[in-house]
């Protein structure tokens, strides 16, 4: 008669540390190749290394013969103080979750460690002020909702039985990153963040069921290829800071990203006692860091130039003769037709953002030491950057009169580059004759009735080219729609292109 196995039903502190210990070696062995794939929020190819460090610096604090409860709670606290980047920063704030509900237990049992995922996902989202759909975020939700939902239905399940639920239902919400966002989509990977958390919950769960083998990313059949040869959109915040202050008067988290997102994006902001924690990209570090001084004493503070990043090497590049082009824009998708169309670099613009001189200025700053030439499809930035021409005496500054993204992408493609920066200089007047008309469209209900109305033939007479910008939000049944409207025109020429701006949906030009 055989012997009924007993399952186990709880995690010990001795334990929760060997699991822990699994899953930093999981994150190590692939440390290599989440630096490779990472592509969101900016491809400067260090996730793998900053997640990594994170979790280092949390399993140094942990001492021996402790409780489950202290043990979460030393890994927790000194991982959140010493997290580095955006992914090591969301890493340290799910573990931040699972320590509020663990830290009082002597012994985790499986209904503790379910409800603490729940929380923990939940407190990650928390600290993202403007969390992405298909990043390491959604894969904390998706694959706890979805091992949760399952596990119910087993009968008799155990700690072990739930760690494989989650470790595979993590890896399904992982694969379909790859088509959550067109960045990921684009260069044929898969979140690198998210991989890493799924090489954390993977550890794991292998230390429990006492496998010593890890994951490896460049084996997996399942795993896409990055493509070699993608120039991904540059950031318009050249710099990622990272400081923690120790608050001399704690308010609440959205009063200090409130302050933040004027001045960047992938704001991640954090509160543990008496430590504000905070990872943003902007142009102005010291500005930032400056100002929240008045907050409390500045404790770290981490720096770093996303310019000089592989992803960014393009950069210092030039196509033409003695002189640098480029432009500003909305949206990646038509940075990367500028790019192509022969600017050096397009900047993508945030919405909401209003750039300062200063700001400009240091985002320029690689180019000003020699010839260039801006075009912008904000006026904003135009006016900002004729000012700097002709108060800062930048006679190596030529800026190029544009009428919003349309006008821009027309002058464009005009342009003669084949010349010097002083011939080019010449050409200003004849792009300034060019004419074009925009129309923006912000809903999709009724869109062929609303083309009919505002493009007219009457109204549209005398222009030849037409293009349209298609936001981040468009349907395919929009798309389709556009194109069998403009199918019936014979008399211009249209070109459609995957805008990927934030507003308007649609955004029509014509030359």
């Amino acid at each position: 008669m055989g012997t009924m196995e007993i399952k186990q039903t709880t995690i010990d502190g001795e334990r929760l540390y060997r699991m822990l210990r699994s899953a930093f070696a999981s994150l190590s062995y692939n440390e290599t190749y989440l630096n490779d794939i990472n592509a969101f929020p900016v491809s400067d190819k260090d996730t793998g290394t900053n997640m990594k460090r994170t979790f280092r610096k949390g399993l140094l604090a942990i001492e021996e013969n402790k409780t489950a409860g202290e043990t979460i709670s030393s890994f927790a606290t000194h991982m959140s103080m010493e997290s580095r980047g955006n992914s090591g920063f969301i890493l340290s704030q799910f573990f931040l979750g699972l320590k509020d509900c663990l830290k009082d237990k002597d012994l985790i049992t499986l209904e503790d460690f379910m409800k603490a995922l729940v929380h923990a996902y939940q407190v990650a989202y928390a600290a993202v002020i403007n969390p992405m759909e298909g990043t390491m975020l959604t894969v904390m939700r998706e694959g706890t909702r979805l091992a949760i939902e399952k596990f119910s239905a087993l009968e008799n399940g155990g700690i072990g039985d739930f760690l494989s639920l989650l470790s595979e239902n993590v890896f399904l919400s992982v694969l379909e990153t790859h088509s959550q966002m067109k960045l990921l989509e684009a260069n044929n990977v898969v979140d690198s963040g998210a991989l890493g958390f799924y090489l954390v919950v993977d550890g794991m769960k292998k230390s429990y069921e006492g496998n010593s083998l890890y994951f490896d990313c460049r084996e997996s059949g399942l795993l896409p290829r990055r493509m070699a040869d993608v120039d991904n959109p540059l950031t318009f915040f050249r710099y990622c800071t990272e400081f923690t202050i120790r608050l001399k008067e704690r308010k609440g988290k959205k009063y200090y990203s409130d302050i933040l997102s004027k001045h960047g994006d992938s704001v991640v902001v954090a509160i543990n006692g008496d430590f504000l924690k905070v990872h943003v990209h902007t142009n102005g570090p010291q500005d930032v860091i400056k100002e929240f001084s008045k907050y409390g004493e500045t404790v770290l503070t981490k720096v770093e130039d996303l310019f000089e990043t592989p992803e960014f090497a393009r950069l210092k590049n030039r196509k033409h003769l003695d002189y640098a082009v480029v432009a500003f824009t909305y949206g990646a998708g038509t940075a990367a037709i500028l790019e192509q169309l022969g600017a050096d670099a397009a900047f993508p613009i945030p919405e909401g953002h209003v750039p300062t001189e200063a700001e400009l200025k240091n985002l320029l700053g690689p180019y000003l030491e020699g010839n260039l030439v801006v075009y912008s499809a904000d006026r904003k930035i135009e006016d900002i950057l004729k000012s700097l021409r002709w108060w800062g005496h930048y006679d190596n500054l030529l800026v190029v009169e544009c009428r919003g993204l349309t006008n821009a992408f027309f002058k464009l493609a005009s342009s003669m580059f084949d010349c010097s920066f002083k011939d080019f200089d010449k050409q200003l007047d004849v792009l300034r004759r060019i004419k074009t008309v925009e129309f923006a469209f912000d809903g999709q209900d009724g869109l062929v009735e609303k083309l009919r109305r505002s493009l007219s033939p009457e109204r549209l007479k005398g222009f030849a080219t037409m293009v349209v910008f298609g936001g981040r939000a468009i349907k395919q049944k929009t798309i389709d729609e556009i194109s069998f409207f403009f199918a019936e025109r014979d008399d211009v020429e249209f070109s459609y292109f995957a805008g990927l701006q934030e507003h308007p949906l649609l955004l029509i030009g014509a030359m």
